[in-house]
């Protein structure tokens, strides 16, 4: 029984395929991978990570939990609030809007256009029913039901961090589980393993190649910015990497 924490994807679709190829052969019926979140934006293809991730989770005979990343929390702001521009404006949205419909993402930039600094004032109008429209319902509720965090008997994943001076995780705020608070991993002290992504924050070898950040209890697999996409398994502390493939951009 083991849980494989799988880092940021970033729209990564060649290095997420490369990844859960090397995994489908070794989760078993009693295992938990746990996507850490970051999905979405920067890479050219959000829309088939989505789908990759959802036939991966019909496909393994063990337990597949996604997490929220913060990419995906503005996302869900946005569908919720058609004049939060946070994600378009801040977490270059526009690629994932392409991947769903190129159609929807010229009447995105052009709205943007004309809307100009209005868009910082939340004054000006998007057509996001244009890209949520074209969204499959399959894929809007695998946004819609992602988690904040998720434990097993090995560790807790989140995406951002937790707060080192919150004790229980049931007090842990939603920014801090998200975006990660300040102090973490350097202040975390707690027994519990601790892993999570979001902080592009890898050790790079003599090679110049990636690899996750072990501070003391905490293990940090956000790789994606340098085109790997990064997999951890626990107990037995195996990791899993695809090759790079350099097609997000950070």
């Amino acid at each position: 029984m083991s849980t494989i924490a799988i880092g940021d994807v970033h729209g990564n679709r060649a290095a997420l395929a490369d990844l859960l190829d090397q995994l489908r052969p070794v989760v078993e019926a009693r295992d938990t991978v746990v996507f850490l979140g970051d999905y979405i934006d920067r890479g050219p293809d959000s829309k088939g990570c989505i789908t990759a991730i959802l036939d991966f989770q019909r496909e393994v005979a063990g337990t597949v939990v996604c997490l929220c990343g913060n990419h995906e929390d503005w996302l869900l702001r946005t569908l919720h609030d058609p004049k939060r521009h946070s994600w378009l404006l801040g977490m270059e949205g526009l690629d994932t809007i392409e991947s769903y419909s190129p159609h929807a993402a010229q009447a995105v930039r052009e709205a943007m256009a004309d809307a100009g600094l209005q868009l910082y004032l939340g004054v000006g109008a998007v057509p996001y029913d244009l890209f949520f429209g074209a969204m499959p319902r399959e894929h809007l509720r695998f946004f819609e039901t992602l988690r904040l965090c998720h434990r097993t008997l090995d560790c807790l994943c989140v995406h951002g961090g937790v707060d080192p001076q919150v004790p229980l995780l049931a007090d842990q705020s939603r920014d801090a589980l998200i975006w990660g608070p300040g102090g973490f991993p350097e202040r975390y002290d707690g027994s519990e393993i601790v892993i999570y992504g979001h902080r592009d924050n890898a050790g790079l070898d003599n090679d110049g190649w990636p690899r996750p950040t072990i501070i003391g209890q905490t293990i940090g697999i956000d790789t994606i910015s340098h085109g790997v996409l990064t997999a951890f398994r626990l107990p037995d502390r195996q990791v899993f990497q695809s090759r790079r493939y350099p097609a997000n951009r950070r």
